[in-house]
């Protein structure tokens, strides 16, 4: 669900993290699906006279679908969750049945961090740390795909009062 702007409001950049933060999660799933998998086939059908052959159908059927389920769940909250740059502010919200939207408004901004380390350099990834007025630390958007760019558009929305210019606006990424 999009953001519900003020009213004279513009958008300027809509994005998601980078789909590598499911990178992790998603080979987690298949490993667990094909140790579940072999370990079906390794295992012998009976013990003795006692045929497990359900048992090991049901224990595969649960590894399988706890993984489907799990790495589901972290792809629906990659899916829902958006930063939305404003000329006015930044929106983080999150959330698969529930929804929290987070506003910090550029005024009250004090401080921007871009990090890139290498790793998020190869990707064209990285993380923007942003420290507004009457917030306890910093808040962080993790992983954001072309940061430099929603750098640039973060500080040109910044500085467009200041300099009476308008911020152009790029496609929605999302």
């Amino acid at each position: 669900m999009p953001t519900q702007l003020m009213p004279g409001e513009r958008s300027i950049a809509l994005v998601r993290q980078h789909w590598s933060v499911l990178a992790g999660h998603v080979l987690g799933a298949i490993v667990v699906i094909v140790v579940a998998i072999v370990l079906n086939a390794v295992l012998p059908a009976h013990i003795g006279s006692l045929s497990i052959t359900t048992i090991k159908t049901v224990i595969v059927l649960v590894l399988v679908i706890a993984a489907v389920l799990w790495a589901g769940v972290r792809i629906l909250r990659w899916r829902f969750a958006t930063y939305h740059l404003t000329d006015r502010r930044i929106v983080m919200e999150g959330g698969i049945l529930s929804r929290t939207a987070e506003t910090i408004p550029l005024d009250r901004i004090q401080n921007t961090v871009i990090h890139r380390p290498i790793g998020d350099r190869l990707i064209g990834a990285g993380d923007i740390e942003i420290e507004s007025a009457g917030r306890d630390g910093v808040e962080v958007l993790h992983r954001i795909p072309k940061a430099e760019a929603f750098y640039n558009e973060l500080l040109a929305a910044m500085n467009a009062p200041q300099s009476g210019g308008a911020v152009p606006s790029r496609p929605t990424g999302v």
